[in-house]
């Protein structure tokens, strides 16, 4: 039965659909139209103008022109008056504003230490050596730094002195490298045998080619047995 029917099918393949429409008279074309009106709109394999019936009655203004239909849809929409609230604006604010909750700082008191009379006045009265002692009875031994000396007249397990600040020691800056560098390279080319050592630490601006020269210098060379570049350009 297939294969009958695709042989059925390949006499209409050279009939020309347009020359049939032309031929059809006005009421044969709406007869097509209400034909046309049972068929699938959401069916893809149709062109988009045979999906659903033509309902436009009037006649063609012109070709599309998109500027133009969107200053027209722009004027349009201008031209039409907003629709008002029911409501009002008012700007009111309604229901309870928030507030964040702000949690009581802990503010911590120092205890005061009040002591008798009399011991106050024999702290104050007390020297540096007494007061060595005590600290040693009450074990504060771990206070004071290793490097103090003891002059109580306690045991050997007592505190080392009376804790005092220490002044910071002033770090003194490096002097400047006095190396020649121009100087030092021509030595090492001439295979000087007074150069052994050569030191350029710290000497930050020396050109890379000129390392370079000294790399190339130094191959041979002879007497040179060290050579520091700490804080070059060479790291």
């Amino acid at each position: 039965m297939a294969l009958s029917f695709k042989k059925e099918l390949e006499k209409y393949k050279d009939i020309d659909e347009d020359e049939i429409l032309n031929k059809l008279s006005e009421d044969e074309l709406k007869q097509l139209e209400n034909a046309l009106e049972e068929l699938d709109p959401e069916n893809a394999l149709l062109p988009v103008g045979l999906r659903q019936k033509d309902q436009t009655a009037k006649r063609a203004t012109g070709p599309f022109d998109r500027e133009r239909l969107l200053a027209f849809l722009e004027k349009q929409a201008m031209e039409c008056k907003d629709r008002e609230d029911c409501v009002p604006f008012t700007g009111e604010k309604k229901g309870k504003t928030f507030v964040p909750r702000h949690k009581p700082v802990e503010i911590r008191r120092e205890e005061k230490v009040t002591l008798d009379k009399e011991l106050e006045e024999a702290l104050a009265g007390a020297t540096d050596t007494e007061l060595c002692d005590l600290a040693a009875v009450l074990g504060v031994q771990n206070v004071l730094s290793g490097t103090q000396s003891y002059g109580g007249t306690g045991s050997s397990n007592a505190v080392s002195s009376v804790i005092k600040g220490e002044k910071a020691k002033p770090i003194v800056d490096e002097p400047p490298n006095p190396t020649n560098v121009e100087e030092c390279l021509q030595r090492i080319k001439a295979n000087d045998p007074g150069l052994t050592d050569i030191n350029l630490n710290n000497i930050k601006n020396i050109p890379i080619p000129t390392l370079k020269d000294f790399a190339k210098a130094l191959e041979s060379n002879t007497h040179v047995k060290s050579l520091t570049l700490a804080a070059t350009r060479s790291n």
